[in-house]
């Protein structure tokens, strides 16, 4: 095969993928338009919500597995939520932990009689939170269940805003707030991690919410209603992505899911790459899974929200990864053997160059909205490209692998925490 031959096939496949990424990044930008327009609209719905004497009870799930260096400051930072005390159920699901998790637990309900303990003796617990969440909802006693994950520290009003919106629309399942980075200044990666939620957030929840009334649960600050939850059968305790895969359930069951931006919870997120690594493969590996389970339900289930949550997944996990690790690969190809030189080089230089600016324009929106587009994260944003990007795909290679190839069995693995900053000035 010719220089000229393979030189062209080569700029064809790259041609390609950078199409394949214009139609993602292309359709992003529609979702962050929308998530923009959303970002006005909701601050207005939020003074037309119930208010104080009208609000239900509530039970509290918080799983605890090993959370010694941060479950003091979750369960002050619930106590503290502004809802009516009596209408409070919190339920601390402690589950099989080796350090001194229970005995912060059982301190802490001295103080506090809403506090109650839900103990898992090992031997039977460790098996991932979604086995934990469905232990704690036998003892919740309401009709909505609001979780937490143990190292959160939500705002005053984040559960009084979610119960208002479940009860302002009869048709949603499910009200999920926002989720912001604690310690964002600590290091390049967690600066990387609190852009990433920002966008994620502002466009694939707030943005698909505006468009199709569609938005996903986070593994931490919603509430759920009880009949919702039970009808979709509950946590399904094989899935190791949770929140995704119940996402899915409750599309089939005709429930929606809505994002309220204005109920904030914050977490600290690692700050290791190796910690990072495992957690995001956990992520990818559960994502994969509820891809495979769900896509041969397609035709039976002829639900639009099923179908699009589960083409979602799809397309992060499959097909903007496949696009990504090509492009990666005809791109070192070429500079390492000069196939890129002919006269296609420059359109094609020319492409990616506006899908990058259109990637850039996407965050620096995002950022605005969120009230954070200083100079250095939107320097952050363009170099995140280039590293963070880059290693996602390599998380998917990976997840991939291990699903395909090695065929590995999906099995739960709890991320490293992070204490808290001294101070929570950054909130």
């Amino acid at each position: 095969m010719t220089s000229g031959l393979l030189s062209l096939l080569h700029d064809i496949v790259l041609g390609l993928c950078l199409l394949g990424a214009w139609f993602v990044i292309g359709f992003y930008a529609l979702l962050t338009l929308a998530g923009y327009v959303y970002s006005r609209q909701a601050a207005r719905s939020r003074q037309r919500l119930p208010h104080a004497d009208e609000l239900p009870g509530v039970s509290i799930l918080v799983p605890a597995h090993n959370e010694e260096i941060v479950v003091a400051g979750t369960i002050e930072s619930i106590l503290h939520l502004d809802y009516p005390r009596h209408l409070m159920e919190i339920i601390i699901v402690e589950d099989s932990s080796s350090d001194g998790t229970r005995r912060i637990i059982e301190h802490l309900m001295g103080t506090d009689r809403r506090l109650k303990l839900v103990s898992i003796p090992p031997g039977f617990g460790g098996k991932g939170k979604s086995h934990a969440l469905n232990v704690g909802l036998r003892y919740a006693s309401h009709d909505l269940i609001a979780v937490y994950d143990a190292d959160n520290a939500p705002e005053p009003s984040s559960l009084r805003l979610l119960v208002g919106e479940l009860l302002a629309d009869a048709k949603l399942g499910a009200a999920v707030g926002k989720v912001r980075t604690l310690n964002r200044s600590a290091n390049f990666l967690t600066r990387c991690i609190n852009i990433e939620f920002i966008t994620f957030q502002w466009i694939i929840q707030a943005g698909r919410w505006r468009v199709f009334r569609l938005s996903s649960l986070p593994g931490t600050n919603y509430v759920i209603r009880r009949e919702a939850l039970e009808r979709s059968g509950g946590w399904d305790p094989e899935a190791i992505a949770d929140d995704a895969e119940l996402t899915v359930r409750m599309a089939q069951q005709g429930y929606q899911i809505k994002f309220v931006p204005y109920a904030v919870t914050w977490e600290p997120e690692p700050q290791d790459w190796a910690v990072w690594l495992r957690q995001r493969l956990r992520w990818a590996r559960g994502g994969t899974y509820v891809v495979r389970k769900f896509v041969p339900r397609l035709l039976r289930v002829r639900r639009r929200d099923l179908i699009l949550e589960v083409l979602h997944l799809i397309s992060i996990y499959h097909f903007f990864f496949l696009v990504l690790l090509v492009s990666d690969l005809m791109f070192i190809v070429g500079l390492a053997t000069g196939l890129s030189l002919g006269a296609s080089a420059g359109p094609l230089m020319i492409l990616w160059a506006l899908a990058f600016a259109l990637f850039l324009l996407e965050f620096a929106v995002a950022l605005a909205v969120e009230g954070e587009n200083t100079p250095l994260n939107l320097l952050i944003a363009a170099v995140m490209y280039f590293t963070y990007c880059q290693a996602w795909v390599y998380v998917c290679a990976k997840a991939h692998y291990l699903d395909m190839v090695r065929q590995e069995r999906l099995t739960w693995e709890k991320t490293v925490r992070v204490e808290w900053p001294v101070s929570r000035a950054g909130r």
